[in-house]
Formats: C-alpha cells, sequence, structure tokens
C-alpha cells in the first residue's frame, strides 16, 4: 500500500499492452454524456482509452462516444460528464433541518450517501466536525467551530454555513460514525438533518438532458474545442412545437425517459444568485401556466411574469448550433455533430416511412421559394429546419438555423454588417444514418446500432481541414439497411451526412453543413478552412491586445496578419488568394478598436466529376 500521507516520490506501475499516451495536436472533440461515475461537470482528458473506461463505467452514453469516436479516427478526445448530481446533508447543528452546516460531496453518484461517514460534536466547548471516506478510512474534512477554519480540507466534501449555539445535538461519535444516508434514517427531535442523495443521471429525460446540456454549455463558453458531440440527442427528438402532445399535465416529476410524454415542452431559465433555475411549461394545464419544477407559479425569483409569452421552443440540434456559433465568435471555431432518432425498425416499410417524403415548394416572381399549406413533407425529408415547414420562418423552402438575439429560436433573427441573417447552421452537421458499430465499447463481437454522429466527428477529425469527409471510409462501421441512391440524393440536397455503400467499404456519401444551400459555408470543408485562417488571426493579434494601437502598432499588426494568410497561400496549402487590410476609424482609436477586413477564396473541394463522352467513325 501506498504511503499516503509522507512526501516523497512513489511508484505505481500499469499494464497497458506496452503504449504510451501522446499527446496529440490533432483536433479536440469534446464528448458530453451520461455516465455512472467519474468526474463530473469538468472536462476531463482522454490519455488512455482503458483509464477513461474504468474512471467513468459502462453505463450511460459517455464511454460509448469515446470509443466511436477513436474508432472514426479521432485521438484528441476530452471527455464531460453531465446529469450527475451530489449527495448533500443539511441541518447539522440547528434543532430544524434548514439553516446549520451543510456537507456536500465534491463527487457526484448515486452511492455518495454512502461513501462518507462523519461524526459531529456538540459540547459547550466545541462544536466539531469530522468527516472520512469511507473506503480509505482517512479524515478528509475537520473543523471545530470554536476556532478559525478546517485543520483538514483535502476537497472531498464541501463545507458550508454555520451552526447555532446550544442548538442541535451529537450525531454519531468518535468511535461510532455514521454515513449520510444512517444519519438520515436515524434522525431523532434531537437532531433533524436532510439528506438529499446524489445521482447518477444515466436515465434522464429530454426535458432533464436539455438543461443538463444547457449548464454545461454554460461551463464551458471559455474553453476551447474543435469539435462538439452530445451524446443521446437529436435533431428530430419529440418536441411539443412539432404538434407532439402530453397525455395528461405534469405533475411534480420529469416524464419517465422513453415514456409517451417524454418530450421536449417550451422553456424558460434564468440565473439568480448564481445559480440556474428551469421551468417548463405544461400545455395541458388550466388557468395560470403550470411551470415544472415549481408548480403553478406566476414569477420567477427575479420577479419576471411566468406566462406563456415567457416561453420558447427548444431544441437540441439548435442547441448545440448556438453553442458553436457563440463558441466560435467568443474563444475558438468549433463544429458540432449530431444525428437523428432511428427508423422503428430496419424494414423497408419502416425505413420509408422514416424518411418520408419532400415538401412541394412554390417559387414566386421574386425568386424566393416558399412551402403553401397543405404542402409540407414528411420524415427526414420533411424536417422544418432542413427542408422547411409552412408554419416555420414563414414557409422558407429549406428551413434553416438562424441566430436570435435570445439564443432561442422565438427570439428576433439577427443580420451580420451586410445585413444577411446569421445562418448558425454552418456550425453543425446532421448525420442521418444509423450503423452497426464494432469497437472496444462491445466485446461481443456482435457490434451493436447506433447514430453514426460519433463516428462521423471522429473521421473529421482525423483529416485535414481540406481533405473533406465525402468518400472517405469509416471504420468499423456496417448498414444494417439500405437506402436507395434517389432518397440518399435527397438527404444531400437537404444538408443530411449520410453514408453509402461502396464495394465493401461504409464511405461519407457528401459532406455539407446545416447552412441553407444559399450560405458560403454549406461545405465543411469551407467551414473548416476558414477556421484555419481565423485560429491563425486570432494567434497573430493576440500579442497586440492591450498594447497602445497607435499608427505604427496598426501597421505591424497589418503586416503580421498578411504574413500569416500568405503561409496558407501554396500548392499545398488552404487558399487560393486573399485580400487582408487591418483599418481603424477615429471612433474606433478612440474606443480601443481595430477591423480587420479580410477576403478569402478558399480551396473548394472537388465533388462531381462528370464524364462527356463522345465517339467517333473508324
Amino acid at each position: 500500500m501506498a504511503l499516503t500521507n509522507l512526501p516523497g516520490v512513489w511508484t505505481e506501475k500499469q499494464d497497458g499492452g506496452l503504449n504510451i499516451p501522446v499527446i496529440s495536436g490533432a483536433p479536440t472533440v469534446l464528448i458530453l454524456g451520461t455516465a455512472d461515475s467519474g468526474d463530473s461537470d469538468t472536462p476531463y482528458v482522454v490519455g488512455r482509452s482503458q483509464e477513461a473506461a474504468v474512471a467513468f463505467g459502462s453505463g450511460g452514453t459517455l464511454t460509448r462516444g469515446m470509443y466511436e469516436v477513436q474508432a472514426g479516427g479521432g485521438d484528441n478526445v476530452v471527455l464531460f460528464r453531465i446529469g450527475a448530481t451530489s449527495a448533500t446533508l443539511e441541518g447539522i447543528g440547528v434543532n430544524a433541518s434548514t439553516g446549520g452546516v451543510t456537507i456536500e460531496t465534491v463527487l457526484a453518484d448515486d452511492t455518495m450517501a454512502d461513501a462518507y461517514s462523519f461524526y459531529w460534536d456538540n459540547t459547550t466547548s466545541s462544536q466539531r466536525l469530522v468527516v472520512t471516506n469511507v473506503d480509505t478510512e482517512a479524515v478528509v474534512y475537520d473543523r471545530d467551530w470554536s476556532e478559525s477554519g478546517a485543520s483538514i480540507d483535502l476537497g472531498e466534501v464541501s463545507v458550508s454555513g454555520n451552526p447555532t449555539d446550544g442548538e442541535g445535538e451529537n450525531i454519531g461519535s468518535a468511535s461510532v460514525l455514521l454515513t449520510f444516508q444512517e444519519a438520515a434514517d436515524s434522525k431523532s427531535p434531537d437532531y433533524d438533518v436532510t439528506l438529499t442523495d446524489g445521482t447518477d443521471g444515466t436515465t434522464p429525460s429530454r426535458m432533464k438532458l436539455f438543461e443538463n446540456l444547457y449548464k454545461a454549455y454554460q461551463l464551458l463558453e471559455n474553453e476551447t474545442f474543435d469539435l462538439v458531440v452530445p451524446m443521446d440527442v437529436y435533431l428530430d427528438d419529440k418536441n411539443i412545437a412539432d404538434g407532439n402532445t402530453l397525455t395528461g399535465a405534469l405533475a411534480g416529476a420529469y416524464p419517465t425517459a422513453g415514456s409517451v410524454d417524454d418530450i421536449l415542452l417550451y422553456f424558460y431559465t434564468e440565473e439568480y444568485l448564481g445559480q440556474l433555475y428551469f421551468w417548463w411549461r405544461d400545455v395541458k394545464a388550466t388557468g395560470s401556466p403550470n411551470v415544472y419544477p415549481a408548480g403553478y407559479a406566476t414569477k420567477s425569483p427575479n420577479g419576471t411574469d411566468l406566462t406563456n409569452t415567457a416561453f420558447a421552443e427548444v431544441n437540441f440540434a439548435y442547441q448545440l448550433a448556438n453553442f458553436c456559433y457563440t463558441m466560435s465568435q467568443n474563444s475558438r471555431e468549433c463544429h458540432g455533430v449530431i444525428g437523428v432518432k432511428p427508423p422503428n425498425s430496419i424494414s423497408l416499410a419502416d425505413v420509408s416511412v422514416w424518411l418520408g417524403k419532400l415538401p412541394t415548394y412554390t417559387t414566386a416572381t421574386d425568386g424566393s421559394v416558399t412551402i403553401d399549406s397543405g404542402n409540407n413533407g414528411t420524415g427526414l425529408l420533411g424536417n422544418k429546419f432542413m427542408a422547411g415547414k409552412y408554419v416555420f420562418r414563414a414557409g422558407a423552402a429549406f428551413g434553416g438555423f438562424i441566430a436570435t438575439d435570445t439564443g432561442f429560436l422565438d427570439g428576433t433573427e439577427q443580420e451580420d454588417r451586410g445585413g444577411t441573417l446569421i445562418d448558425i447552421g454552418q456550425y453543425i452537421s446532421v448525420c442521418s444514418r444509423w450503423v452497426s458499430l464494432f469497437n472496444s465499447f462491445n466485446t461481443s463481437g456482435n457490434g451493436y446500432i447506433a447514430t453514426v454522429a460519433p463516428s462521423y466527428a471522429g473521421l473529421i477529425a482525423s483529416l485535414d481541414p481540406k481533405s473533406a469527409p465525402t468518400n472517405k471510409p469509416l471504420r468499423s462501421i456496417r448498414l444494417p439497411y439500405r437506402i436507395n441512391t434517389t432518397k440518399t440524393n435527397y438527404l444531400a440536397g437537404l444538408r443530411y451526412v449520410d453514408c453509402k455503400q461502396v464495394g465493401g467499404t461504409v464511405v461519407v456519401a457528401d459532406a455539407p453543413t446545416a447552412a441553407r444551400p444559399d450560405s458560403d459555408y454549406r461545405r465543411l470543408t469551407t467551414h473548416r478552412i476558414v477556421k484555419v485562417v481565423v485560429d491563425a488571426i486570432r494567434a497573430e493579434a493576440n500579442p497586440f491586445i492591450g498594447f497602445v494601437a497607435g499608427s505604427a502598432e496598426i501597421a505591424a499588426l497589418d503586416s503580421a496578419i498578411n504574413r500569416r494568410l500568405k503561409s496558407l497561400v501554396s500548392p499545398g496549402g488552404y487558399l487560393e488568394r486573399f485580400e487582408a487590410k487591418v483599418t481603424q476609424t477615429l471612433s474606433e482609436k478612440v474606443n480601443g478598436f481595430a477591423t480587420a477586413q479580410i477576403t478569402l477564396i478558399p480551396k473548394f473541394e472537388l465533388r462531381q466529376v462528370t464524364l462527356v463522352i463522345s465517339l467517333q467513325p473508324v
């Protein structure tokens, strides 16, 4: 056993197939998912996949996503566990269950109520709390409130609040420590503690999963990632805004995951005293909006009226696109990958219904294309974001993901400096195919069926930005069902990423983004090449931030940017040519601003080769 308390240099030998974890310079793939153990709400950089699998377990979706991304070719993976909660014991050192001292575990799991034991000694001379780790038997926290601060705090638990003099009897003793669960089970009038047990969070409802991702995206807004893969969420998840309904009014609990009522409702959130709160509008209610989890409420903690108009439509793909757009604007260009729900079965009939049919488009005299009432499509080919829908965005053909002032679908659509709507669909790829996967997550050798989205993200990460995933093989994958070429062509036209069989190999049929057809960024290669340019310019401009910006400094910045862009123009480079100029108006000079006006002509991928064949007489 290692000597954990003495300073020194200790050795731990690990078997791992004689391989050494390599710090990769490849694009970073962030996977957000659930797990039955491991660190929660914090990025975990994968060194060895075996160690990560042990840390997070096989439950939930996180470890599976890691193996799928790696099988696709991604070797620089970061895991982010969502949905788990800590165990909290409240009401120590008082005569009521509120107030007093609160202990909260740093780790989040459904085993945390039994993972730590403690005793509370309340005497006239001291008020002492000692917490120990049950497995190691080590004291992780020790504080006497008659003295200043804790004498021991190893960071495994968070202790807050203060006891009340003369209130709250002893809990356990130095010789008989109680776990959180034991203290809650044996509480008496002498002490009235309240236990909130930890949870794994591996089976969240759609609403809970949206909340968990919302919190995760808030936490990650200052991090830098290249590709983002949220697990077990889909473009076409059941949504009340798309006509799905509840069988009854929700009353005090989230729906059971996978049940008929497990759908996304209309959503509202706000931050109060540093904590995010969420409400969902139950349209089955009568009178005031029935919002969960607050029950029937009329105002939020900040005083917002919780009327129907306060709630917004939400969608997992739009949530991902908005996160990647925000990240790209503020720190580093990134791209999200998301899938769609599977067909009910792989039978020809179910696959046909799942694919559906295209809308009927109408072209006006001004050239605009819309969908009239009664002409909506169905299935994937009729999805409102990809194909358009009569009631969505005024019936605009091909729908779209457009940035709004609120970050939600109901907000006011935003325009760029040129007056063009900001199409955030460029920041995501929507994968339409479910495939049979064969990787280290499943050791049976029989494989399993899941969306191709994480594998596709891994493939993107393995490619140079100027090399499109189009026609590239997807490793360790088979197609459990076939789609005819006509339908594959339709899917490509609606910006879905699909797969096809070429000989004995599964390859990517096409590599669009989810941007509308009229966007400059409808090709993934264009988006990734521009990312190379933007990241390079940020690296050149960052050293100038914080210094005076006279004419000489602006000229130096202009020179640095042009020099860097020239390095990207070469036979093997990313650009055909460019124009770049750093300008600064008098108003910008006073306010410390400058504008880099850059025009790029990227190298475009080859997508089709047309053979024109003619014959001549002998």
